[in-house]
């Protein structure tokens, strides 16, 4: 009874309370003979009720390196730039057997970057132009100067010209693609119906 009424009056804290707690100590150890022990557990008592009162030592914060806003913007930027890269330009030119471009087809591919029906219709086109020559160029529809080509044809691309004049839309199969070639070398080609305006639609 005496130990615990002890460490209950130590853990309180209270300087009062600790000298009782150590006449307490000294009082138990005589009544039963420990003499020697006196330094060890009165010297415990006092340690642990400091360690109670002491501050906590103050908690270094760790250098953490988190990335500039800035950066984080700049980064985006740049990505939407790369997104946005035109792909107007020749896919391929192809000459005729007299090593000019007289009597080769122009088809223009209406397309923008990403579109993978274009791939399709382009592959197509890839895989007979050696035996059916003709010339493949790519029209962004997103560009600046464009927009009136993004207005007609944003919903329906891929869409192929062949020498200006409406060919195709959304694919094109092999046969379909030497039959349109053939009738623009032998000057029989006529526009095709189905010619898509979104922009005539939406108004």
């Amino acid at each position: 009874m005496i130990f615990s009424t002890m460490v209950s009056n130590t853990t309180h804290g209270s300087r009062r309370a600790l000298m009782s707690s150590r006449h307490c100590v000294r009082h138990f150890l005589l009544l039963s003979g420990v003499t020697s022990m006196m330094p060890t557990v009165t010297n415990a008592f006092t340690a642990n009720t400091r360690n109670r009162h002491q501050p906590v030592a103050s908690i270094h914060r760790r250098n953490v390196h988190l990335p500039k806003r800035n950066s984080i913007q700049l980064s985006s930027s740049s990505n939407e730039e790369q997104s946005t890269n035109s792909v107007t330009g020749p896919i391929y030119e192809m000459m005729g057997a007299d090593n000019s471009t007289n009597n080769i087809p122009n088809i223009q591919l209406f397309t923008k970057e990403g579109c993978t029906l274009c791939d399709k219709v382009k592959d197509v086109l890839s895989e007979i132009r050696n035996d059916y020559p003709h010339s493949l160029y790519a029209v962004d529809i997103t560009d600046d100067d464009k927009q009136v080509w993004f207005e007609k044809y944003k919903y329906d691309i891929p869409v192929l010209h062949m020498d200006d004049v409406f060919w195709a839309k959304h694919r094109l199969t092999k046969e379909e693609a030497i039959q349109g070639i053939e009738e623009a070398v032998g000057g029989e080609f006529e526009v095709r119906q189905g010619d898509p305006d979104a922009g005539r639609l939406e108004h």
